[in-house]
């Protein structure tokens, strides 16, 4: 008997569960052996792309057999065509984890409460850029907020030429313009805790999606999904609902990547009197940057995120020497 074809819709260590393509419902599989042994890494990956994506992940596309008891036997994952990879920080460090396999967008959500940190945004759309992703930037809840589309950090995504969406999910402001975007493609959702992903994700697929509120005395965001898991869209296509995260690290950033997506700094600083000058604001006699976020042309929330990228990418780079 031929074998058949998928898309993994939800891992975990032992088992997933597979979309077929040939139409019907979600079937429970396990890997046959290690899946490892199985997978084979395409022949020229892109920078960031290492041994641990030999994992599978949602989004790989698989072939497997007929149950040969209760469960169904992937035999074989196809080569990846795209992938979000998330690396630890902090002290205790795991081993970095594919997020995402074959998806064409990273969906960034974030909301005035429980807070903007947009230098989060900016991880993962550096990350989205380097596994081949096309990212994309929601601001949620902007009843909390109605200045939000206008403030300037907010608009540099704009400007750089982002698609960003202001929503209001349990309204469902907003949700019309973001499901044109996305239709007929695989989108993964990604986002602090409490910003109203899953929220979206309910109105937008049809589907129960357990949803929660951001906890009032700490401001923190209650972890509704613990599982990434993907969904069908009406329309077409599917979107990735991902569990809450407090960091996102990058894995093997270069500092040609963060220089070029922070090109908007870079273009400022060559008009700093100092070629190796850092833009600090203690040291900002000269310094172009600094007088362009003193003339309010360039966002100090922008400067700190790149300072802080720039610093771990020298420090990768420095660790490899």
């Amino acid at each position: 008997m031929p074998m058949r074809t998928g898309t993994v819709v939800e891992y975990h260590r032992e088992f997933c569960w597979i979309l077929p393509d040939d139409g019907g419902a979600e079937i429970v599989a396990r890997p046959r052996g290690r899946m490892e042994l199985v997978w084979k890494p395409p022949a020229n990956p892109r920078p960031g792309y290492q041994e641990l994506a030999h994992k599978l992940a949602p989004g790989d596309r698989v072939r497997f057999n007929e149950p040969e008891s209760e469960h169904y036997k992937i035999e074989e994952v196809l080569e990846r065509e795209t992938w979000l990879i998330r690396k630890s920080l902090g002290r205790f460090r795991r081993k970095p984890q594919v997020v995402v396999a074959n998806a064409d967008n990273l969906v960034v959500v974030l909301a005035p409460n429980p807070f903007i940190r947009l230098s989060t945004v900016d991880r993962y759309f550096l990350a989205a850029i380097q596994g081949g992703l096309r990212p994309i930037l929601v601001v949620n809840k902007i009843d909390l907020d109605p200045g939000l589309p206008g403030r300037a950090d907010i608009q540099v995504y704009r400007d750089k030429g982002y698609s960003v969406f202001f929503t209001q999910a349990l309204e469902g402001s907003g949700l019309e313009e973001l499901r044109n975007e996305i239709s007929g493609e695989f989108s993964a959702f990604c986002g602090h805790s409490g910003v109203g992903k899953s929220t979206i994700l309910a109105e937008l697929t049809g589907q129960v999606i357990t949803t929660g509120e951001v906890k009032k005395k700490s401001m923190k965001g209650r972890q509704t999904t613990v599982t990434a898991r993907a969904y069908q869209l009406p329309g077409g296509g599917m979107v990735l609902d991902t569990p809450g995260v407090r960091e996102f690290g990058l894995t093997q950033q270069t500092w040609t990547e963060v220089h070029e997506y922070f090109e908007d700094i870079a273009r400022i600083a060559t008009d700093c009197r100092f070629r190796d000058c850092m833009h600090h604001a203690e040291k900002s006699s000269g310094c172009a940057v600094q007088q362009a976020i003193a003339d309010g042309r360039l966002a100090e929330e922008r400067l700190k995120s790149y300072q802080k990228l720039r610093q771990e990418a020298e420090a990768e780079l420095r660790s490899h020497e």
